[in-house]
Order: structure tokens, then sequence, then C-alpha cells
């Protein structure tokens, strides 16, 4: 190989990184590395703070968890898998997921064939906004 013909350094780590991005592995890599980031600071702060609680944050309610979950439902649903991994790592979701049905009677809604076209944040929020919008309908009328 002549000296033309020599790659540089930057040259050879931008090839490895463009071949990466298109295989869909650098957004892997740097989601688990995010989420190994926080995985550190929150044993940090466990070790910093004698008195903090094992998983790094207060215990979340019941409410707190529901919400957490169609998060994350939202996020899988919309392919945003990594995301959903760090978020399940940093809010310490359990292991188990809950399935859809679960979801739904814990939110008290009905999903039928219209509605599993969505991820059941989006259902939720369409349904009260058309609430919202049922009631000013009904304000005006009534004016």
């Amino acid at each position: 190989m002549n000296e033309n013909q020599t790659i540089s350094e930057k040259e050879l780590l931008d090839a490895i990184k463009n071949l990466l991005r298109k295989s869909g592995h650098l957004n892997k890599f740097q989601a688990e590395m995010r989420a190994k980031v926080t995985e550190v600071l929150q044993e940090r702060q466990i070790s910093l703070n004698p008195g903090f609680k094992s998983s790094g944050a207060p215990q979340p309610n019941d409410e707190v968890l529901l919400v957490n979950e169609l998060v994350k439902e939202y996020l899988e649903w919309n392919g945003y898998l990594y995301t959903a991994s760090v978020m399940s790592s940093e809010a310490a979701l359990p292991n188990v997921k809950k399935t859809r049905a679960e979801l739904c009677s814990e939110v008290g809604v009905k999903d039928d064939e219209k509605s599993a076209t969505l991820p059941l944040l989006s259902n939720i929020i369409a349904a009260y906004t058309e609430r919202i919008k049922r009631k000013i309908s009904r304000i005006k009328k009534d004016n």
C-alpha cells in the first residue's frame, strides 16, 4: 500500500460509525451507554447518601407506575425501543411488562379494533380532547 492509499484514523472511525449507523447498532450502543451511565450515577447517589433508597429514587406510587407503563408502551409502539430501554432502567420499571389488556383495565378504557391501532396514551389524549370539545360545544349551545 503506498502513501496515497493509507486511510487516516478519522476516516476509518467515520466509516465504522457510518456502518454502525446504517445497521442500527449505533443507536443501540448509545442507548446502552446512556442506561449504564444512569445506573452508575444512581449507584453513586446511593453511596454518597446512605439514607437514599436502594433503587436510587423514592418508591413510586401506583399512579406513577401506571403513567410510566403508558409512556413505555407509547415509546415501544413508535419504535423508540432504545429510549424505552433507558427509561425502564432509569424508572426502575418491573421486568414483567403489563399487557395491553391490563393497562386498559387499570386506565378504565375499552380497547376495540379502532383504538388498537394506536398506543393507549394516544387514545387517552384523543378521548380527553374529544370530551373537552363536547363540553365547549355544549357551553356554546347554552349561550
